[in-house]
This record gives C-alpha cells, structure tokens and sequence, in this order.
C-alpha cells in the first residue's frame, strides 16, 4: 500500500512539473508573437479598451451585454483588456479559468486579436497566479499578448504590439506597449499601489530606441497599464476645498483643468512613489497617450507635457460602478499616426434608455441602486423580456 502511494505522488509530481513546464514553455516575448496587425485598407486602425470588468463564473449579464455590443458597434482590430479583468479571490485555478473564458471566448469567436495586461486584483487571493492566468490567455488564438520580457513573477506581462502599414506588411507604423503596473507595494515603507519597475522602464527605453533605429525614426504610439501614473496629480488643477466637483487627496482638491475632457467621479490611485515612467514616455517622446483603468468612474482625457493621460470608466458591474460604466475606442489614422480619436461610451450611450429590458437589466445590475431596486427591477426585467420575445 505504502509503495502505491509512494508511485502515485511521484506520477502527480511529474504531472504538476510537466504542466509548469508547458507554461513556462508557452511563455514569449513580444517578438516570438507572430500574429501581424495593420491598418485596414481604408487606412484607419480601432481599438477598443475594456477595463476593470472585475468578474467571476458566470459573468454578469450586464457586462456581457456591454462587450457584444461594443464589438458590434465598433468593429476593432483589437481589443485591449487593461487589468482587473477577473474579480480577486477567483478561489481556484479552475475558477480563473471559467472567468478568462467568459469573455475570451466572445472575442475568440469573433475573430478579433485581443492584447490584455494585469491589474492588482487578477491575482490576487488565489493559487491562479499571473503565469497560469497568461498561459490561460495565450490557449486562445486571438491573444497577441505574451509574457513579455522576465520582469519576476509580479510584473508578468510587459510588452509591445507592433500595427503595420495597410500597404507594407514590414513597415511599422504604430505601436502598442502593455506594461504590467504590478500590485502592491512592496520596495519601501511608502504603501499604496505598485509602480512599474525601473528594470520595465529601461527595457522600454531600449526596445523604444530598437524599434527607433530599426523603422528609420520614432513609432508612434500608446501605453497601456492598469494603475495611473502618480503625474497624475501634477497634471490635475489644484483648487480650494468647496470647489464644486474638486476631489480631495490628503489636504489638497483637485479638479480637471480646461484642456480636459470626460469626467473626474473620484480621486485617482495611483502609486505613493514614481520610478521614472512618465519622464521616460516624454523624453523618449514616441507615446501619445498613456490608457488607465483601475479608478472605475473617471473618463477624463488631458494632456500633460505633450503625453494624453487617459483614464476608462469600468466595463464590469461585479464591484462599484457608476453612470459611465462602458468601454472607450481609440481609432488612429495611416496618413497621420501622430493624432488619434478618442471616445468613452457609457451604457446608455449604448442602449436605449426607453429600452425597458435595457433598462431594468441595468438597474438590477449596478451599485448606484439599492436592493429593493434591484429585486423589483429583475422582475421588471425578466417581464420586459418576455413581452419582447412574444412580440416578435
């Protein structure tokens, strides 16, 4: 009996370290990444970024109800997932996978590439940590993403989407970099949200100078990440406490300057400490916008030393939500890369409001109604239902 069990742990321990060996083999850096984008023969390149959908297994029927449109209404060439994309405490491997699934899924049957980064909540509270989740994302064919280079454990998923030209298919005209933002902090006694680390940022410089000599001048481009960068609050107008609309971090108010546009719902989170990846992004002088998620509510766009400091509503209703719960699209131009366009759509930008299906799915669905709402507007919503489909 003892030498069954003996033989049975030496099998499992060979499987567990052949299934760690397939991850770790599916890892790859951004050029072993072989799918090619390009601008469409119109000339135009769209993107459409999805944050914080922050769910589980089953996804929420309101989230899903956001991503199917936004894929109907938008038609990208790419999707971006920038963080938080299951809900922390997934409980088991297995568990983060089904969550992955939900909405990798859709995408893979639409056939549109997807680039997805971590947030701090996708690992967090859960044996699923960010190399199974990765290799979980790189199972689907449209998954452009990768590992990246090897920044540790914490920072898995750094890397970089190159966009070429409708008519060149070896000419690059556009850059995606993806930058892990990373979790807590942990290199000092400052507290708060990690910070990209300086080994990131030199890799980005170089592999920003590579990309440089390589395409005979700078590529321009976009930075996506999860967490905000602490410029943020430089960037901001300072203002006195009673100013409407003002948000307060410590003993100071904030609200956007003129040049912004979207909204400021609540005070941004960014890191207690910067190693330097703003000053890079605008000494290097390629990246026009840098796209956040993590603070769920704010839509604002402003530009600070020449660089678009972006920040995307939420698109998931599982944790805190607002009015500007819903996804942004991004569409770059062949003949003018060094320009974008830029929009937030919120649910009911989406639907229509007089929608009563639409309606009460939303209110059963978000945080900004209370429970009684909520009970009364399932009811409302499955009746709405019926009466659609006997309709037809």
């Amino acid at each position: 009996m003892k030498k069954t069990r003996k033989l049975l742990s030496v099998l499992l321990a060979m499987l567990l370290l052949a299934g760690s060996l397939s991850c770790m083999a599916a890892a790859k850096t951004s050029e072993e990444v072989d799918t090619h984008l390009q601008f469409n023969d119109d000339g135009t390149f769209k993107i459409v970024q999805f944050a914080d959908m922050q769910d589980g297994f089953p996804q929420m029927l309101a989230t899903k109800k956001i991503i199917q449109a936004a894929i109907e209404r938008e038609q990208p060439d790419l999707i971006v997932l920038t963080g938080d994309n299951i809900s922390a405490g997934s409980g088991s491997k297995l568990a983060a996978k089904l969550a992955i699934n939900e909405f990798m899924a859709v995408f893979e049957t639409a056939g549109i590439p997807v680039a997805a980064v971590f947030g701090n909540h996708d690992d967090e509270r859960t044996p699923a940590d960010k190399a199974y989740q990765m290799s979980v994302y790189e199972s689907y064919d449209c998954f452009v993403g990768c590992a990246g280079e090897d920044f540790g454990d914490t920072n898995l998923g750094t890397y970089y989407v190159p966009v070429y030209s409708s008519s060149d298919p070896d000419k690059m005209v556009f850059n995606v970099w993806m930058t892990d933002s990373g979790n807590y902090n942990s290199e000092n006694d400052l507290g708060g949200y990690a910070c990209t680390t300086k080994a990131q940022i030199d890799w980005y410089v170089e592999t920003s100078e590579m990309l440089e000599a390589e395409n005979g001048g700078k590529v321009p481009s976009f930075m996506f990440q999860h967490i905000v960068v602490p410029e943020i609050f430089d960037a901001l107008c300072e203002v006195e406490e009673g100013t409407e609309g003002a948000v307060c971090r410590g003993d100071k108010y904030y609200v956007l300057p003129e040049n912004a546009t979207g909204e400021l719902n609540e005070t941004p989170c960014p890191p207690n400490y910067s190693n330097g990846q703003f000053d890079a992004a605008v000494e290097r002088g390629d990246v026009l916008a840098m796209f956040f998620g993590h603070d769920h509510v704010n839509t604002y766009d402003l530009e600070y030393k020449g660089v678009h400091l972006i920040n995307s509503a939420g698109t998931g209703f599982n944790s805190y939500d607002g009015d500007v719960v819903g996804y942004r699209a991004i569409t770059i131009h062949e003949d003018d890369p060094w320009s974008f366009e830029t929009e937030a759509y919120s649910y009911f930008d989406i639907f229509d409001y007089e929608d009563d299906a639409a309606r009460y799915l939303y209110k059963m669905s978000s945080d900004t109604t209370d429970t009684a709402t909520k009970i009364a507007s399932f009811f409302k919503y499955v009746a709405a239902v019926i009466k659609a489909t006997l309709g037809r």
